[in-house]
């Protein structure tokens, strides 16, 4: 009897755990189904999205470092900018994960594109001092979410170089020597055989002087003879520039010096109130008699349409007047 009892409770209990096992494995089946048919509804909504190529590129301007991004697409066999990015770009240091304000890796910013389809990253003062151990910097752009876009994700890897400018002046031959270093091992090294160019600042661009495409010596030195008629600033300076442009290795890398200068810009003296002026230089005298003049002028006009109506309304009047 108690065997039978026994037999009993061991097949119910091996049925109910089959039932549970089943159960599970159904819930699995079913998960697993779920997640590959939302993967595949994802990878379709990826598929309907527009594609576009993303440009990276490193700045260093005075040791102030900034990265600028492009974002570009075809059409019609012809390249054109993304103007309706909705999604921002996110900017990363090194690898892709929450910033470390120990060492300033992982995010850095964001930022929306401009109408050309272009931004840029300015670092403030503090990421410099929190990244100074760093002399090789590898930056993650990556956009995703967008509604119209597929996700893109970019990066550079950029080695530290700096460009020191001196200059020499003396009365005839004035020269701006500028001196590319990398950061190699443990201190700065010259860099040989890279175009450097040398400019002078102005409002919108810089004039470039000295020999074109000439590249750094062994010691990492390039010379320019400057022209001794080129007009400076106003406080008595000239800016210069070097540049080392879009290189692979260390991108962008800029440096200005303002040094003293002779040549002043030719400055327009104060135009007067005289007869042969311009418009807005007229004599005061004359300004007020052509106003004054205008206004009686159009006074009377005006003045005159009032007495016409005047009249009409009293002619109707009395018309009016003489019918009764």
């Amino acid at each position: 009897m108690k065997n039978n009892l026994l037999i009993r409770t061991l097949t119910g209990n091996t049925i109910l755990i089959s039932l549970l096992v089943g159960a599970l494995i159904l819930s699995r089946k079913e998960a697993i189904a779920q997640g590959a048919k939302d993967s595949a509804s994802l990878l379709a909504g990826q598929a309907d999205k527009l594609s576009f190529t993303m440009y990276l590129s490193s700045i260093v301007s005075n040791g102030n470092r900034s990265v600028k991004v492009q974002v570009r697409r075809k059409e019609n066999k012809k390249t054109i900018s993304v103007v309706n990015l909705k999604s921002p770009i996110n900017l990363y240091l090194n690898e892709v994960k929450e910033n470390n304000p120990t060492d300033g890796t992982g995010w850095i910013s964001k930022l929306h594109l401009n109408h050309e389809g272009e931004g840029t990253f300015e670092f403030p003062s503090k990421f410099n001092k929190l990244t100074s151990g760093l002399h090789e910097y590898t930056f993650i752009a990556k956009m995703d979410s967008d509604l119209i876009y597929k996700d893109v994700e970019d990066e550079i890897t950029i080695s530290d170089a700096k460009i020191d400018i001196e200059y020499t002046g003396e009365d005839s031959i004035k020269t701006v020597t500028a001196t590319l270093s990398a950061w190699k091992d443990l201190a700065y090294v010259p860099v040989p055989e890279i175009e450097v160019k040398l400019g002078i600042k102005r409002t919108f661009n810089f004039l470039p002087f000295g020999d074109p495409g000439l590249s750094t010596d062994e010691n990492g030195e390039i010379f320019g003879e400057l022209p001794l008629d080129i007009p400076g600033n106003a406080n008595g300076t000239l800016t210069i520039v070097a540049r080392l442009e879009d290189d692979e290795t260390y991108g962008t890398v800029e440096a200005t010096a303002d040094i003293p200068w002779t040549v002043l810009p030719k400055i327009n003296p104060l135009r007067g109130r005289t007869l042969w002026s311009s418009g807005d230089n007229a004599p005061l005298l004359l300004v007020i008699s052509s106003v004054t003049i205008i206004v009686i002028i159009w006074g009377t006009i005006i003045y005159l349409i009032y007495l016409l109506f005047r009249i009409k309304r009293l002619s109707k009047a009395s018309y009016t007047y003489g019918q009764k």
